[in-house]
């Protein structure tokens, strides 16, 4: 029998201060947790469309973005958004370090951000329709 694949389960991320890290994801994402967190924990875990997205307290949390070919930075997590816009604006409204809105023809709108930890993510407002 051959190895098949159905989807991701889990996604983690290493962080410094769990309870920051968790403020941020759910007050800024608004991603809300997968299952119950008590203070205390060493891990916390959200909820992202059904795949886990697991904040592990660390003491050295590594650099999880990488340059490609041309020289960008790119990051290791995407997320999709339903209001690419509405999202832009109200991640700047709250202070978050935002990248630049970048709009590819066939890929659509999306942009950069960085967590506590300094780990680098996007977000992206799906597949572009004919008005875009």
């Amino acid at each position: 029998m051959a190895v098949k694949v159905k989807n991701y389960a889990v996604v983690q991320l290493p962080v410094r201060d769990l309870g920051a890290s968790i403020r941020w994801y759910q007050d800024v994402l608004g991603i809300p947790f997968t299952f119950e967190y008590t203070p205390g924990d060493e891990e916390a875990w959200l909820n992202v469309g059904g795949v886990g997205l697991g904040l592990i307290l660390c003491p050295e949390v590594p650099k999880l973005d990488f340059t490609n070919s041309r020289g960008q930075l790119q990051p290791i997590i995407s997320l999709q958004v339903d209001n690419i816009h509405e999202a832009y604006e109200e991640l700047k409204k709250k202070g978050a370090n935002v990248g630049e809105m970048v709009y590819k023809p066939q890929g659509g709108y999306s942009f950069t951000f960085r967590d506590p930890d300094g780990h680098i993510g996007n977000l992206w407002g799906g597949w572009p329709k004919e008005e875009d």
